[in-house]
């Protein structure tokens, strides 16, 4: 990641902070792009691969490559960060296009991460090839998702083949890569109750073979549809234990693996506590745009600002409403959730808190593993 884009970084985040203390409306730097509610995974832990099927909608109702690029682009130079989930957004029509024409709008946009489930592999190449290729001055992130080796994750999935479809994608994109040297290849892991006895032989893997490593934990969303259904995988009796050894597992191989390895230690604060560690900042670093054009402040509640169309596909405006605010203000006092979307730009607006909040997780893990020690000796 080129410097200048930490020092807007930096300078966002401050300016934010600022805004917040003054009553003002924060600007996000950051929009989680969902993009369509397509999906071709049947996922054990989600259900938004039935949206469609269930409700009578279609991808007509989604906004398309101008109204996107027109209300995702209004934000200008404010935009360092843009995050593109689903449902499968490989599916989208015009994803590469409309993911070019964001960048093509925002001059200091410098981290793009593409979450897929790699179940096309050639189509999947040809998708981060057109955005790598286009978007230069940007960190392009290919996320292929992951949740067991082998027949584990097919299992998940609902896809038979689809592991060696995410093999076969990463093989391909770390080609690509030697062409396009802005494009990263990493994994996503969603520890669910479904894998939660895998967890370390699906570290192993992932740590071995993709340039970088995310971790996130199955909860129950709006985004998901799957909100009654039991998923959350946060409530289970072995979690801690599981993530007590991801903690020891996973090390800080670079830089840029500092904010995952915070996220899993706050993780634990989270399951211990039952609230968030740091003040959120969802609505205020990001927002989600959804597939009609809806603004939430988070991608995991139902809290929209407004629709992008009825603002003029100007979020600068919409932001500066009463309503936005109110769902600024809401999001800070929310402990739902502790998921890496809204996690890691709140670690950021939160950096010694964090540190103290890590200092203690530690100091209870080392507490936890001197007790086990002592009782298997007896004492």
């Amino acid at each position: 990641m080129r410097p200048s884009f930490y020092i807007q970084l930096t300078w966002r985040i401050l300016a934010n902070e600022v805004r917040r203390r003054s009553g003002l409306a924060a600007v996000p730097y950051k929009v989680v792009w969902n993009s369509t509610y397509s999906c071709n995974s049947r996922c054990k832990t989600c259900n938004v691969w039935q949206i469609y099927r269930g409700s009578g909608g279609s991808r007509k109702d989604e906004m398309g490559r101008a109204e996107v690029g027109r209300a995702v682009g209004s934000l200008g130079k404010h935009l360092l960060w843009l995050a593109v989930t689903g449902g499968e957004p490989t599916l989208k029509r015009d994803i590469a296009s409309t993911v070019n024409d964001i960048y093509d709008a925002c001059p200091r946009l410098g981290l793009i991460t593409v979450n897929t489930n790699a179940i096309l592999p050639k189509h999947t190449v040809r998708v981060f090839e057109a955005i790598a290729s286009h978007c230069r001055r940007a960190e392009a992130h290919a996320v292929l998702s992951l949740d067991g080796v082998g027949k584990g994750h097919d299992d998940i999935r609902g896809i038979p083949g689809n592991f060696e479809a995410v093999v076969e994608s990463r093989c391909r994109l770390m080609e690509l890569k030697k062409r396009c040297p802005n494009l990263r290849v990493g994994f996503e892991s969603t520890v669910s109750r479904h894998n939660l006895e895998y967890i370390p032989e699906l570290l192993k893997f992932c740590l071995a073979q993709g340039d970088e490593y995310f971790l996130t934990f199955a909860q129950e969303a709006e985004l998901y549809r799957n909100r009654g259904y039991g998923y959350d995988v946060t409530t289970s009796a072995l979690l801690p234990q599981v993530i007590d050894g991801l903690i020891e597992r996973y090390s800080l191989r670079r830089p840029r693996d500092l904010l995952q390895w915070s996220h899993m230690r706050l993780m634990r604060y989270f399951v211990d506590e039952g609230r968030a560690p740091v003040p959120c900042t969802a609505g205020s670093s990001t927002v989600t745009v959804s597939p009609t054009g809806e603004v939430l402040g988070c991608l995991f509640l139902n809290n929209s600002m407004g629709n992008a169309k009825a603002h003029g596909y100007d979020l600068m405006r919409l932001l500066h409403t009463e309503r936005a605010r109110t769902v600024q203000r809401a999001c800070s006092g929310c402990n739902q959730c502790w998921t890496n979307c809204e996690s890691f730009p709140s670690m950021m607006s939160s950096p010694l808190k964090t540190l103290a909040r890590i200092l203690s997780c530690a100091r209870k893990v080392l507490l936890a593993e001197r007790v086990r020690r002592h009782a298997s000796c007896g004492f």
